[in-house]
């Protein structure tokens, strides 16, 4: 299990394993053997610059030039704030051979010549105590580093602030980040992710019983084994009855993929509740799952009297979903909250749903049992009256105040959305741009439903199938483009997760 922390948090960690487990000297070590072998796995022999602060960030940098002189990379140590200040660095600092070393206050055109020269760039300056503005030094070498073709940043870019994810735009831009230990809270923020480039967080010895403060735990490849076992004597009631309200003539496809979605997602019983238009025009493409058609107005939406029809099947159901494709209307607002009043089984709202109870969110209140909302951070903005600047600034904050609030499950979606119930907070790690796909929310909302409806805890059922859906994004990536990858081809990918 991994963390998500701010810099006070990762400090204590540190201090913690130092005294209970392995030194700081060894973590530091840990830290630059760790990322001197992606290195060498990744890139031949080259003219390598390692930029090194006067912190503990400087020290992992000593090690990682030592490890790249070793493998035959040509490379120089360069300092941006004079000798180290740590012991630990220091000690790194000494082991190094004197001519590999320059000091950029003393002669910062060398330096720079050999940064813009260079094949790989190393950015080990700042770490997590970057904030405010960068030194106006530091910021020509990174700015004579960025056509270098590869970059790599050390636990994280510096000039970015690992607490708010706030930078000095003339920071340092790798092409690659290792991230060291736990996951550092700034970079959720889209903007600061965005610099990352390429990511991905290396173990340095920090044992998780260290971390006894932290902002969120990174879901695990445990969520995708949440389903109840099948036995030889099950049967298609073992694994509950999923309501489905989903759709409407001009958005026919949220109802197929929701519900595609929570048939390959293990539902044992799936009902899809539609305008009757739009279970005409389904009834013969959906053929696993029973229908429920509902009175509908003119265009083809549903209209108020579909409450009544939805009443009668209610208490049947062991989860219900509503909102994929149904419109934002006034309509759409009163079955919701009638949903919302009326469900004895958890539900998970979504899409339209959060949007139509957007004006009156304090309909949530009202509600006695479980309730997962998937909002993006648009939507979120309607129902928490927060910017969206506000919410990316603090997406963990934002969805745990929501979470506690209106005693809901928050799914902020995004890169690394954020699953709340307030207390526990999960980020889900898993998926890529090719979830940036009209449908891929109603694929994640089936998913999530079926969890619901065969039992699974709500907070596990959100994350689990954040995970899950992120997961069959990354497995089809390994065989096609991104960009080609429709919502269709996740659902599709669901066994192969599952398996």
């Amino acid at each position: 299990m991994g963390f998500v922390v701010n810099t006070k948090q990762m400090k204590l960690a540190e201090a913690d394993c130092d005294a209970r487990f392995i030194s700081y000297s060894e973590m530091m070590k840990n830290a630059g053997n760790a990322v001197a072998a992606r290195i060498v796995a990744e890139c031949k022999p080259c003219r390598a610059a390692v930029l090194c602060g006067a912190g503990n960030n400087g020290g992992d940098g000593f090690v990682i030039a030592a490890r790249l002189a070793e493998k035959g990379f040509n490379t120089r140590v360069i300092l941006l704030s004079g000798e180290p200040k740590t012991d630990c660095a220091r000690g790194y600092f000494e082991e190094l051979s004197g001519e590999r070393i320059y000091s950029l206050s003393d002669d910062e055109q060398t330096c720079t010549a050999f940064v813009r020269n260079a094949e790989l760039v190393v950015d080990c300056v700042f770490g997590t105590g970057f904030h405010g503005a960068l030194p106006e030094a530091a910021a020509r070498i990174f700015s004579a580093a960025e056509n270098c073709h590869v970059r790599v940043a050390v636990d994280i870019p510096s000039g970015v602030d690992s607490d708010t994810g706030e930078f000095d735009p003339r920071c340092f831009k790798p092409t690659r980040t290792f991230i060291l230990a736990a996951f550092k809270k700034g970079l959720l923020s889209p903007k600061a992710m965005e610099l990352l480039g390429d990511f991905e967080t290396l173990d340095i010895g920090i044992n998780a019983d260290c971390y006894k403060e932290f902002e969120a735990k990174l879901t695990d490849d445990s969520a995708r084994s949440v389903l109840p076992k099948r036995t030889k004597t099950s049967h298609k009631g073992t694994f509950g009855r999923l309501l489905n309200i989903a759709g409407s003539l001009n958005y026919s496809g949220a109802a197929v993929m929701s519900t595609r979605a929570a048939l390959r997602s293990g539902a044992g019983l799936c009902t899809l509740a539609s305008p009757i238009s739009t279970v005409k025009a389904l009834s013969g493409s959906l053929v696993e799952n029973t229908f429920l058609p509902l009175p509908e107005t003119e265009d083809g939406f549903l209209s108020d009297a579909a409450a009544e029809k939805i009443a009668d099947t209610l208490s049947k159901m062991t989860a219900v979903s509503i909102g994929c494709g149904l419109g934002n209307s006034e309509n759409t607002r009163k079955i919701t909250e009638f949903v919302i009043r009326n469900a004895d089984c958890p539900i998970i709202i979504d899409a339209d749903g959060i949007n139509s109870i957007a004006a009156n969110i304090n309909v949530l209140k009202e509600r006695t049992g479980k309730t997962v909302i998937t909002p993006h951070p648009l939507e979120f903005s309607r129902i928490s009256g927060l910017s969206a600047e506000e919410i990316q600034a603090d997406r963990i904050g934002a969805a745990k105040h929501t979470a506690r609030e209106y005693g809901v499950v928050v799914l902020l979606k995004g890169a690394y959305s954020i699953i709340t119930d307030g207390s526990e907070t999960l980020v889900n790690p898993t998926g890529n741009a090719a979830l940036a796909k009209g449908g891929s929310g109603d694929v994640l909302t089936g998913i999530i439903a079926a969890m619901l409806a065969q039992g699974v805890s709500v907070l596990s059922a959100a994350a689990s199938g954040a995970y899950c859906h992120g997961f069959a994004a990354d497995l089809l990536a390994e065989e096609k483009s991104p960009a080609s990858i429709i919502a269709s081809d996740i659902i599709e990918a669901l066994p192969r997760v599952f398996k």
